[in-house]
């Protein structure tokens, strides 16, 4: 009866020698070198594996389906050769698939929107900053800084407004009192405020003294000194708030009528 056995010749022994099939594992080769041809033949063939048979390639596309976007490379030999691709594919990779090719302009599209209102989110939040930091006291000086503003003002048509308003504050420290010269009015805290205004009417000809305090304890007299004119006996007068209290100090006697403003 006809052997049904394969074989292969081993080198060695100059004779051949049987090559075994196992159920379910296939071909079994135990002679070192078919095993060498075997893996001269995998490295000749790496990179060049062409695939006619319809079955394998479903199986192929099966597995590419599988791993997209879950391959983990170990080897370091093989991570260093995928980093070197990516290195010389980076901005010039071509795809010719349509579907793909449209897959990617979408992702393109979703990310540049995304990016435009996210950069409008963050701008407009710096700007909100800027505003409120400001508060209207902008002051440009930088003759490159003014063009620029000066193209914003025209880019943006008449819809840029800009606010401002000066801090204010006033009371009185008499009204239809009756003082000795040398008495002194109840003290006002200018802290905030740059300037200050003293008027009113003294009933006669006379003065008030303007004094300062910084504690609202000790107290000092200043340079001002407000006179009343000389028909209906009005003064008034202003200065920059030096210190944080201020006080008037009476030069006549009688009944006076005194207030105070106030600004930042």
């Amino acid at each position: 009866m006809p052997s049904s056995l394969m074989y292969g010749r081993d080198s060695d022994t100059n004779k051949n020698v049987p090559i075994e099939f196992i159920q379910g594992e296939g071909m079994l080769i135990k002679d070192a070198d078919i095993i060498s041809a075997v893996d001269g033949v995998n490295s000749t063939l790496q990179g060049s594996l062409v695939v006619e048979d319809s079955t394998a390639n479903g199986y192929l596309s099966n597995i590419e389906s599988a791993v997209q976007g879950t391959l983990v490379v170990e080897d370091t030999v093989a991570q260093g050769s995928l980093s070197n691709i990516e290195t010389t594919l980076t901005g010039t990779l071509m795809v010719e698939d349509t579907i793909a090719a449209g897959a990617l302009s979408n992702i393109e599209s979703n990310q540049a929107t995304q990016a435009t209102s996210a950069l409008q989110t963050v701008g407009n939040s710096s700007l909100s900053n800027i505003d409120s930091a400001l508060g209207g006291t902008l002051a440009v000086s930088d003759s490159v800084a003014q063009g620029s503003l000066s193209s914003i003002n025209t880019a943006l048509a008449g819809t840029l407004t800009t606010t401002s308003g000066v801090s204010r504050s006033n009371g009185n420290l008499a009204v239809g009192s009756s003082v000795t010269s040398g008495d002194v009015s109840a003290s006002v805290d200018c802290n905030n405020f740059k300037r200050f205004a003293i008027f009113g009417n003294l009933g006669a000809s006379g003065e008030v003294i303007v004094q300062w305090s910084n504690d609202g304890s000790a107290w000092y007299d200043s340079q001002h000194q407000f006179w009343s004119n000389a028909s209906a006996y009005d003064f008034s007068g202003s200065a920059e708030a030096d210190a944080r209290y201020i006080r008037v100090k009476y030069g006549v006697t009688g009944t006076v009528t005194a207030r105070y403003a106030l600004s930042a």
